[in-house]
């Protein structure tokens, strides 16, 4: 009867996981195949070998401007994914810390990103960095500046719109890591001698480091795999590697070499993510 009930458990599992192992193929799996297929040139409804060919990969690595896009993607994603956690770990370590009455509000405010989602927060950031939007408003109205300044288009708004939408991913794991650390260890740091700084320095940093490195890995795949807000808030001469597929597709026409860069983009995150885990768990991933 132990070995039925085992043979059962197992068997219910594996119906469980069925949905699941279902979703990942049909949503990614497959599609992922699909772009794979057509980056050789191959169509997928008519394959033949005949089709095969490397020379949209060979056009990429040929290219400067696109190892450029790809460089810049990398580091918008660098910059966004570092001033997030700069800005994420106070209200992380407060959340999980604090007894407040303030703090579920200060919860809520944190989680807004979430239900608000994506595309209503670039909207948002359009109004408010508008030429006539609430900041230049402000700046005009008080007579620091006498013209409005241009702060939609660029880096600047990119970089402050991708910070807000992804600030809610890097404090959840953060929040999560500090309540994991007892409280009593800061307080022994403090009783032996140790500042303020130098417990947090060698106390909480390192305890809490699972949580920032997995906080900076969700925002900086996030980044790198945006599309509207960059495409909106960065303008005309804001391009990165999603921008740049989707002009392959609708400008130019050329679904392979758009396959070829999301097959690359794809191919960067899961390098980032096994260096990630790899630090992270400090032994070798296979």
């Amino acid at each position: 009867m132990g070995a039925g009930g085992i043979a059962i458990g197992r068997r219910g599992i594996t119906i469980l996981l069925l949905p699941v192992v279902a979703i990942v193929t049909a949503g990614y799996v497959l599609p992922g195949l699909v772009l794979l297929v057509m980056s050789f040139g191959v169509v997928p409804t008519r394959p033949s070998w005949a089709q095969f060919t490397l020379e949209h990969y060979e056009r990429l690595l040929g290219d400067v401007y696109y190892a450029r896009i790809i460089g810049y993607t990398l580091f918008f994603g660098l910059i966004v994914a570092t001033i997030t956690a700069l800005i994420a770990f106070p209200v992380g370590y407060y959340l999980a810390r604090s007894r407040s009455r303030l703090t579920s509000l200060y919860a809520v405010v944190t989680f807004t990103p979430l239900a608000v989602g994506m595309n209503m927060l670039t909207l948002g950031w359009m109004v408010i960095l508008s030429r006539t939007g609430f900041v230049n408003s402000l700046l005009t109205g008080t007579g620091i500046v006498t013209e409005p300044l241009h702060l939609l288009y660029g880096w600047g708004a990119v970089i402050v719109g991708m910070v807000h939408v992804t600030f809610t991913f890097m404090v959840l794991p953060i929040e999560a890591v500090v309540r994991q650390i007892d409280p009593a260890l800061e307080k022994a740091a403090r009783t032996l001698g140790a500042g303020p700084l130098r417990t947090f320095w060698e106390v909480v940093l390192p305890l809490s480091l699972q949580g920032i490195a997995a906080g900076f890995l969700i925002v900086f795949l996030q980044v790198c795999g945006a599309f509207v807000l960059p495409l909106l808030l960065g303008g005309q001469g804001f391009t990165v590697v999603p921008i740049a597929i989707w002009e392959q597709i609708t400008v130019s026409s050329d679904r392979p070499f758009a396959s070829v860069l999301s097959v690359t983009l794809i191919l960067v995150s899961l390098i980032v993510m096994m260096l990630q885990l790899r630090i992270a768990r400090g032994k070798d991933l296979v």
